[in-house]
């Protein structure tokens, strides 16, 4: 029979210290803060544990009653858990699920994580509640952000990022930007961005269509930048040598009474910063956006670096847009991928002179680049996969892809997705048509669903 101390004996407080926190390491937050409680060993692992992360795992907000008490609950839980935590913190997570808009027991906590040095820091809110159809703004991000000094990656949701205090020296370790649904005005890109000069990653979507309307140039200095994603169609890459992906996608549907030509767009300058871009997705927005400048045949500038290029929403029968299409293919040597999403139709050609939208509908895309007087040599030489979704079945898309299919020497593959209400028939005619085009390529195969 085993003596009463061996029975007693806290095996568990006497495991291997790495063991300990290896176990820590698989809890929960809310299970691993709990562990400090069980021992002098257990509370020193519990502040050994540099990664926290409150999601829904550790609790949500709740929709009964107050909904400000209900986050000073919850808020005093995780208070409790890092007051505990006598160690660093490099990666801290909030996410917890009903959490609408920062509070100033957030402001407090940020405070906390900076001089804990952290170094991931991610915020994310809930969209606030909605009255009347319309949903509340005016959610300021918590002010003593700007102290967390060692950031390299921050992400946050549903906040305005819209200042900076004077005495904010910047973010010099930053590489890491992700801001979605914010608000955002020209100091961001004024005072903010060049602040940051070891930025690689930037995301950005911007809630509200008129904070990207009144910066009228939004200029961005990124000297580190690589990658970029945004519903911001007006950036000006003043500075940007590295940046090699960049995807703007639309904000909203109904972009067609903006004026664009405020804006003055320079398509020539704009690329001229772009020395590694090579990979290129842009959304209608940004296609009228410089449709409304200079469209040059080619760029100054070639894009040698550029292998694929997505365009969605464009306008074929819309002379400028296609301009600005045939413009970037055109400028484009060593393009790889090419796919085109078609957006709607313009059936009616403005009359007014003031037009928001001055513009000359086509029917053959071919005339326009006969117009161009473009040299057949320069077209999709270096082209091996040609992508075009909801045809239906109009002279300009059939001109598009007759001109990949004859002048394409290294196509491998077109594919090809009709309207899902276009009629069997128009379907059948535009699938005859194509097929009989002649090919550069003798590997090039039609796909079309």
């Amino acid at each position: 029979m085993k003596a009463p101390s061996q029975c007693n004996a806290d095996r568990i407080s006497n495991l291997p210290h790495d063991v300990m926190q290896r176990i820590v390491t698989f809890l929960p937050v809310k299970d691993a803060a709990k562990t400090a409680a069980l021992s002098k060993q257990w509370r020193h692992n519990w502040g050994a544990t540099t990664q926290l992360v409150f999601d829904a795992h550790f609790g949500r907000i709740s929709k009964e009653g107050n909904y400000d008490s209900n986050v000073s609950r919850l808020m005093l839980q995780i208070y409790k858990a890092l007051l505990v935590h006598d160690g660093p913190i490099t990666k801290f997570v909030l996410e917890i699920p009903g959490l609408r808009r920062p509070s100033p027991d957030i402001n407090h906590m940020v405070q906390f994580l900076a001089k804990k040095g952290v170094h991931e820091l991610t915020l994310i809110f809930d969209d606030d509640e909605v009255n009347n159809g319309q949903t509340k703004v005016g959610r300021e991000m918590p002010s003593s952000l700007f102290s967390a000094r060692q950031l390299s990656f921050l992400k946050m949701r549903n906040c305005d990022f819209s200042w900076a205090p004077s005495w904010f020296l910047g973010f010099t370790k930053l590489t890491h930007l992700w801001l979605v649904s914010v608000n955002v005005d020209s100091s961001f890109y004024d005072d903010f961005l060049p602040k940051c000069p070891l930025l690689e990653h930037l995301t950005l979507g911007v809630r509200d269509s008129n904070a990207i309307e009144s910066c009228l140039k939004a200029e961005l200095v990124a000297p580190s930048l690589k990658f970029l994603a945004s519903n911001v169609w007006n950036i000006c890459f003043k500075h940007a040598p590295l940046l090699s992906v960049v995807s703007i996608e639309p904000l909203y549907e109904d972009y067609t009474q903006c004026d664009f030509r405020v804006y003055d767009p320079d398509i020539a300058a704009v690329f001229a910063s772009l020395p590694a871009i090579q990979h290129l997705s842009v959304g209608g927005e940004w296609l009228q956006f410089f449709a409304s400048g200079t469209i040059p045949s080619m760029l100054p500038t070639h894009l040698r670096q550029l292998t694929l290029l997505e365009v969605a929403s464009i306008e074929l029968n819309s002379s400028l847009e296609a301009r600005v299409l045939l413009c970037l293919i055109m400028s484009s040597p060593n393009l790889q991928r090419l796919r085109i999403w078609v957006g709607f139709k313009c059936l009616i050609e403005p009359s007014d002179a003031h037009s928001f939208r001055p513009t000359k509908f086509i029917d053959s895309l071919q005339l326009l680049i006969e117009a161009e007087d473009f040299p057949p040599a320069s077209y999709f030489q270096c082209l091996e996969e040609f992508d075009m979704y909801g045809c239906d079945g109009a002279q300009v898309e059939l001109d598009l892809v007759r001109l990949v299919l004859t002048s394409a020497p290294r196509l491998r593959r077109v594919f090809l997705t009709m309207e899902e209400d276009l009629d069997y028939q128009e379907g059948f005619e535009f699938l005859t048509k194509v097929t009989r085009y002649k090919r550069a390529s003798t590997e090039a195969e039609v796909i079309c669903v």
